[in-house]
């Protein structure tokens, strides 16, 4: 099965889990999340290499918080069974503008993405959009590296 970003906002019995999370500084500091994903939680947990794999990037001016984070502020929002959710209003961008400095204009349509990943809760507020890139599937992280070392034979 190939992932789609509409997939993200739709399946339910999609897993996710974050892979990497890494500050892209040649380009501005944007967000890259890579997450490996699958229908079937167990080859998730795993990383096997038959998870789709890809990333979702954020604009520079992204602003994000993990669950952790968020422990005091009750934002009204239940759990989610798709992966993927987009709010135009909620709790946390008020309280992002009220309190983070977070401006909210006309040229700039902020989002709160809730990303729901394997034991992992991830909130982004954003002014545009994600770049989702399919990156196919991953290999294992694992390289097995051998050399033949003929005096060692003798």
């Amino acid at each position: 099965m190939h992932i789609t970003f509409k997939k993200l906002f739709y399946r339910e019995d999609y897993q996710i889990a974050l892979d990497q999370l890494v500050t892209d500084e040649e380009n501005g500091h944007r967000l890259a999340l890579y997450f490996r994903g699958h229908t079937d939680q167990t080859m998730v947990i795993i990383g096997d290499y038959s998870c789709n794999y890809f990333k979702l990037s954020f604009e520079a001016d992204s602003i994000l918080l993990r669950a952790p984070d968020l422990y005091e502020l009750d934002d009204g929002v239940e759990f989610n069974p798709v992966p993927l959710v987009l709010y135009k209003d909620s709790v946390l961008l008020t309280f992002a503008t009220a309190w983070m400095g977070l401006k909210r204009d006309p040229s700039r349509d902020w989002t709160h993405y809730p990303i729901r990943a394997f034991e992992d809760d991830i909130h982004i507020l954003s002014p545009r959009p994600p770049v989702f890139t399919d990156l196919g599937h991953k290999m294992s992280d694992y390289i097995v590296k051998q050399s033949l070392n003929p005096q060692a034979d003798l």
